[in-house]
């Protein structure tokens, strides 16, 4: 189990380990144009702040960048203190270990104390029961299925969405300390 998990942003340094994580993907987007290469370099440049309708942020583990993680709102997609997240690992073999879910739990923190959110939402394969089991830990409850969401090389795969409020994540996270 990793000891220390903490966000940091990205740095021009952590480009290479980002694009490398990218380029192992197999999903349909995964898109190696130098095109590609320039809009991730200034998503890099502008980490750590909510710029263009995001805010994107490196994980970091036992001092290592282990993954991504964003917040998104887009203009003209989600009201004003709503924010869709999405969080990677890059590494499949320390996935299950708890870095996901205490990536998560701070940056819920950071979305509700810091960026004033009052509702966090997000989305994952119905299948994905990890990423499923992290929502529910944190409090954030399933609201449905989306059906023939993301397009995947075998056709659209339906995907969930899970969502928390600003009161509801007030009340989970007294829990979180006392669950693990």
């Amino acid at each position: 189990m990793t000891s220390h998990v903490s966000l940091r942003p990205l740095q021009a340094g952590d480009l290479e380990s980002l694009w490398a994580a990218r380029m192992r993907s197999d999903e349909p987007w995964a898109d190696s144009s130098d095109a590609a290469r320039r809009k991730l370099r200034d998503r890099v440049a502008n980490s750590g702040r909510v710029t263009h309708g995001e805010l994107l942020l490196g994980i970091v583990a036992d001092g290592h960048l282990a993954g991504e993680i964003q917040a998104r709102q887009p203009e003209m997609g989600l009201p004003p203190g709503v924010f869709e997240i999405g969080i990677e690992i890059f590494d499949p073999t320390v996935r299950g270990t708890g870095i996901g879910r205490r990536a998560l739990g701070l940056f819920l923190v950071h979305l509700f104390v810091e960026e004033h959110a009052h509702r966090v939402q997000l989305t994952t394969d119905v299948d994905n029961a990890a990423m499923r089991r992290v929502a529910e830990h944190l409090g954030f409850a399933l609201e449905g299925t989306l059906r023939g969401f993301m397009p995947t090389k075998n056709g659209p795969r339906d995907y969930v969405m899970y969502g928390i409020t600003l009161g509801a994540f007030e009340e989970a996270r007294k829990r979180w300390n006392s669950t693990g």
